[in-house]
């Protein structure tokens, strides 16, 4: 089973997914976000397992100035997302408005 859970606390947007599988070992935790990193080495290509979801999160959430990060043992892995939030003053439906008037 898994779990997403997100806050926004302190100017920072907090998401983190955990679940119960199996874990991922300690010697592929430090490479786990570089592309062509499989937990699961008996997946193959043909199964549809690249590698590259990972370091597509890494690489989005770091283009947004955030950072993601992994805590696992066996039974039980979290990854969590930190974005931060809106600037402050500035309400969702106004950098909603500067958005649409840069545009067009």
């Amino acid at each position: 089973s898994s779990d997403v859970c997100s806050s926004d606390l302190d100017g920072l947007v907090t998401m983190t997914v955990t679940d119960d599988g199996p874990g991922i070992s300690a010697q592929l935790q430090p490479t786990i976000f570089e592309r062509f990193t499989r937990g699961d080495t008996a997946r193959t290509h043909a199964d549809g397992n690249t590698g590259l979801g990972l370091a597509i999160v890494h690489g989005i959430v770091t283009a947004h100035h955030g950072r993601v990060t992994l805590s696992s043992q066996p039974g039980r892995t979290t990854f969590t997302v930190e974005l931060p939030g809106r600037p402050s003053g500035r309400s969702g439906a106004a950098v909603s408005r500067a958005r649409n008037s840069r545009a067009g």
